[in-house]
């Protein structure tokens, strides 16, 4: 067997053989158009199929999608950097065909699911729709706080009951800088309410640096009732007991030099506001996006490491040399600040606010949620919250539209009970089956899909 150690040698089409210890491995280069043109194309494609298939059917439309979506999906897994990986490679955010494949199908996804759910389509069962946009930009909302949660509990390890109090800070913010000043404007309080959430949750973090545990969850637990406090004092120094309205002519616009944007229609007056589930999806889809991306990446930077260190033993943590004190309060602030993000979104979109818009109650919702999507994950945080706001619906769909349900007056008449025993056993079973909750599960179907394909595909 002959051992070639010489370099490889590019070919036309970016292909590069190097043979080691007689095996030989090929190393796959693509340019850079082969590596964006699968994203490029599921970003334009689902904006030029809503705007060229009016004529057709429902079901056409899903043909033509899914062919769309199979295409581009396969482009991204052929079109990815294979063999011996730089460390520019490596530290990619989706550095294996796998990865950008589904990467590639999600943003396809998340571009074409309004205008499936803006559809006259009407499923069979009387099963529309459009009843789910509602839930779904809630889920977009929720998974934003849900996953800064779990960046501070899950990747840091420090156990906090402060998160709604940052989502009051939020509204907070969102009310003096969206509503009371002077031309107030929603997205000018998105980054004041960051700052403010960064302040006020390294000022939260202070008995991190002493407490653990227990003794940490109790102290901030007192700061969720002193932060209340600031909240009903806020309402009725200011608004009085009807609480903050921020529909209206203070509902979030989009600026005039945006205006050349697909589907942006301005009214007679020159303005665009955002207004009903299609427009909100646009707002909230994005800014979720990114914030979600932006906590994977801290993740895998060296404050994120560092976070995973503190959390495994914050003694052994220090002896390496990390600034303990500077990774938690860093933690409490990172997760704040989007939390307080969340809180923004969630009070414009919601049009309202008032005294008990928030309780103890949404902090064990949140931790239902990471618990059951996935601790120390971020997709976690999206399953979870799926899994947290579609059940029900799906438990009221089936009660009025299955026929061997809707009939059985004792379901109906105890409806929100049944429903918290049914989750409260699916939160069981998927704890004692599947510890690393639904974004284990995730995980497992795309290696068998990965492996599938590759053995497919050698």
């Amino acid at each position: 067997m002959t051992k070639n150690t010489g370099k490889p040698q590019r070919s036309a089409d970016g292909k590069a053989a190097r043979t080691r210890s007689g095996d030989q491995q090929v190393t796959y280069r693509p340019s850079a158009l082969q590596r964006f043109l699968p994203f490029v194309a599921a970003a334009v494609v689902p904006f030029i199929l809503g705007a060229t298939t009016d004529g057709l059917g429902f079901w056409w439309k899903a043909l033509i999608t899914v062919a769309i979506l199979a295409v581009v999906a396969r482009l991204a897994w052929m079109w990815t950097p294979r063999g011996e990986l730089t460390h520019r490679e490596d530290i990619r955010l989706w550095r294996t065909p796998s990865d950008r494949s589904w990467a590639a199908v999600t943003i396809f996804g998340l571009l074409a699911l309004p205008f499936v759910l803006a559809s006259d389509f009407t499923p069979p069962m009387g099963f529309p729709w459009a009843t789910w946009f509602v839930v779904v930009n809630t889920v977009l909302i929720f998974a934003m706080g849900a996953a800064a949660f779990n960046l501070l509990v899950g990747y840091s390890g420090q156990i906090s009951l402060a998160h709604v109090a940052f989502l009051a800070l939020g509204s907070i913010m969102a009310g003096i800088v969206g509503v009371q000043w002077s031309g107030g404007n929603f997205w000018l309080a998105l980054p004041a309410a960051a700052v403010a959430g960064a302040v006020v949750g390294a000022v939260s973090g202070l008995p991190a640096l002493r407490l653990k545990h227990l003794y940490l969850l109790l102290a901030t637990f007192g700061f969720h009732f002193v932060m209340m406090l600031v909240w009903r004092e806020y309402l009725q120094e200011y608004f009085g007991f009807v609480g903050i309205r921020f529909k209206g002519e203070h509902a979030p616009r989009i600026a005039s030099w945006l205006h050349w944007l697909p589907n942006i229609d301005p009214d007679e007056n020159g303005e665009f506001i955002i207004t009903g589930q299609f427009r909100w999806y646009w707002v909230i889809m994005p800014i979720t996006v990114v914030s979600l991306l932006f906590m994977v990446n801290v993740i895998r930077t060296r404050e994120g490491r560092a976070f995973a260190a503190v959390r495994d033993r914050d003694v052994s943590a220090s002896l390496l040399g990390i600034n303990v004190a500077r990774s938690k309060l860093m933690a409490f602030a990172l997760s704040s600040a989007v939390v307080a993000m969340s809180g923004v979104l969630a009070s414009f979109y919601t049009g309202s606010r008032g005294e008990d818009s928030f309780n103890v109650q949404k902090v064990l919702d949140y931790a239902v949620i990471i618990v059951v999507g996935g601790f120390s994950s971020i997709q976690g945080a999206i399953f979870g919250s799926a899994f947290f706001w579609f059940l029900p619906e799906w438990f009221k769909w089936a009660r009025e539209e299955l026929w061997f349900v809707r009939d059985i007056d004792y379901l109906s008449d105890h409806a929100s009970e049944i429903d918290l025993a049914i989750k409260g056993l699916l939160v069981v079973i998927i704890l004692v089956f599947k510890p690393t909750g639904l974004a284990g599960m995730w995980r497992d179907f795309k290696t068998w899909v990965g492996r599938s394909l590759s053995r497919s595909n050698p």
